[in-house]
């Protein structure tokens, strides 16, 4: 027999039901409705694999409710679906309430249905598929940081959907870890669409020999720890993510969240996406993090010990505590193992604003020569507005930094060994009463075809053997333009050549300071400039060049910065 919705009844939607006069009533429209709701329960029991309604079993009245949920969870076979309609279902236990292992595993909520369990939520382990969808699972009471108390926590399974649920009150809300190989790992996660909230640390973690994993749409909120972990998993796609106002030191129920714990290691506020080794795990490998809003968290996205990691066309704003997208080798408690970065593309991200007081950096990044000899990043196309005294890019190896536009920032770049920048648009930075520099280079850098703009000191020359060429810098300060900064450095052998220097009417610094007995004669400049009265010069510092009508000049610069022009 064919399973179909009837609506021949009495109560059906095509008015059979009403006369031309009968006025609408209520208890005949909730009746037929009812009809309609049996109907697909009807067509949902028939349907292979038995659909296991939890209203056979408990009221969901709200009750203590353990003894008949335990038997409604026992109940499945292999391939059921263990159905929760609409009701409040209490369980109290302590532990785990539930552990479902080795079996193949489908629970599917109506909306309405809320599950509300008195320690820790479902355990799945040793299957082949696992599915929860659309249940509201909640803690009675909010579990604090480091309390080990988690919503849905599944290890060594594969073929795993958590999608539209709603989790609160745990310490993690959804918890995957994977097989204890990393020849055969797990596989297949979806954790999609979720609501997960008031939690005492992650919203979302991943750990341990896990393979194609998607963490997509979301929401996270009102949580202390990191808003989504990953570690040691491969294939990563983290997109599409709402991470925003989470748990703060000032709120009036954060010793809620701590449980009255305090000290170094309990945070102060709740944070972004993190991939680390904390635990000595293996790095993450092939990581996307894609398309994600991420607001007023302690930072946006902190990568550590990884291979291949993509952070693209995501939104961070208000981010509070430290840098926003940071990427770093250092040993540390997230990296006890100093594991190496290997490959990266940050690219295309909005950052606007930092709200911490001292200060930090809106990108940083750090790559370290590991076993592969092979590492490099990338850092382009992004915009970033600090809107404070911060650092807009420090970078620091071998990194390719192109074609950002930064803007409002206490110093735009800081650049080291080995960084090649092009292309980069740089604006007046934040306003304060004495400004900072723009760009920092110091040893092996090549800086070309940039544009700067502002009153802090265009560049700094911090070190040595950088090649800066072709860049535009309008400057508007009363410092100087171009620094060489001899104090506790060596600064020679670099060449700042066939650049273009506009120096604005309203600016009273100096254009080139720092040349001193340790640098003359050990840096090549060659420029052009245009003072606040419009005179063009050539600025050489100790070089013989041919000047106008072919007279022969030696343009030097003393250590007060003032230009001398002597004819030879």
């Amino acid at each position: 027999m064919a399973n179909h919705i009837n609506f021949t009844s009495t109560y059906n939607p095509n008015l059979e039901a009403w006369g031309g006069n009968e006025t609408f009533d209520p208890l005949k429209m909730n009746a037929m409705f009812s009809q309609i709701l049996g109907n697909i329960a009807a067509v949902e029991s028939s349907i292979p694999g038995n659909i296991i309604d939890v209203r056979n079993f408990a009221p969901g009245d709200g009750t203590d409710q353990s003894i008949q949920i335990k038997a409604f969870f026992d109940s499945a076979q292999e391939g059921d679906i263990l159905l929760f309609t609409p009701g409040h279902y209490k369980v109290v236990k302590s532990g785990w309430f539930y552990t479902f292992n080795g079996k193949a595993v489908t629970i599917r909520a109506h909306p309405g249905a809320i599950l509300e369990v008195s320690d820790q939520g479902l355990r799945f382990e040793n299957s082949n598929h696992i599915e929860v969808s659309g249940l509201t699972l909640r803690r009675t009471t909010q579990a604090g940081w480091a309390k080990g108390r988690t919503g849905i926590y599944v290890e060594n399974s594969s073929n795993v959907i958590l999608q539209n649920n709603d989790i609160s009150k745990f310490t993690d809300g959804i918890g995957v870890n994977g097989s204890t190989s990393q020849e055969n790992p797990s596989r297949n996660v979806i954790i999609r669409n979720n609501k997960l909230h008031h939690l005492g640390e992650e919203p979302i973690a991943v750990r341990t020999n896990l393979a194609f994993v998607i963490i997509s749409q979301n929401d996270c909120y009102r949580y202390l720890g990191d808003g989504i972990l990953i570690k040691a998993t491969w294939n990563v796609f983290v997109t599409t993510n709402f991470l925003h106002t989470p748990v703060l030191s000032t709120d009036a129920d954060y010793t809620t969240f701590t449980a009255g714990q305090q000290g170094s290691n309990v945070p102060k506020v709740g944070g972004g996406i993190t991939c680390n080794n904390e635990g000595g795990e293996t790095g993450a490998r092939s990581l996307h993090i894609h398309d994600n809003s991420v607001i007023g968290t302690a930072f946006g996205v902190g990568l550590i010990g990884f291979r291949g990691a993509f952070v693209t066309s995501n939104f961070f704003s208000n981010i509070r505590n430290s840098s926003v997208v940071s990427v770093s080798f250092l040993p540390s408690q997230f990296n006890p193992n100093d594991e190496s970065n290997h490959i990266f593309v940050i690219q295309g991200n909005y950052i606007d604003s930092i709200l911490r007081s001292n200060p930090t950096a809106a990108i940083e990044a750090r790559t370290n020569n590991g076993i592969e000899g092979m590492d490099i990043g990338v850092i382009s196309d992004n915009i970033v507005i600090p809107n404070g005294n911060h650092w807009g890019i420090i970078a620091d190896g071998n990194i390719i930094i192109k074609g950002n536009y930064i803007a409002k920032a206490g110093i735009a770049m800081d650049l080291s060994n080995g960084v090649v920048a092009t292309s980069n648009i740089i604006q007046p930075g934040f306003v304060t009463t004495n400004p900072d520099r723009m760009v920092s280079i110091n040893d092996h850098v090549t800086f070309t075809s940039n544009s700067i703009s502002g009153k802090g000191t265009s560049l700094k020359i911090r070190g040595s053997n950088s090649v800066i060429t072709g860049n535009r810098m309008n400057y508007d300060g009363n410092w100087w333009a171009v620094h060489f900064d001899n104090a506790n450095r060596v600064v020679e052998n670099n060449i700042i050549k066939d650049n273009v220097l506009l120096v604005s009417s309203s600016a009273t610094g100096r254009y080139l300071f720092g040349s001193s007995a340790f640098s003359n004669g050990k840096n090549v400049v060659i420029d052009v400039v245009k003072d606040n009265n419009g005179s063009v010069y050539q600025l050489v510092n100790d070089l013989v060049l041919t000047g106008p009508n072919s007279t022969r000049w030696r343009v030097t610069v003393d250590a007060n910065g003032n230009i001398k022009g002597t004819k030879v």
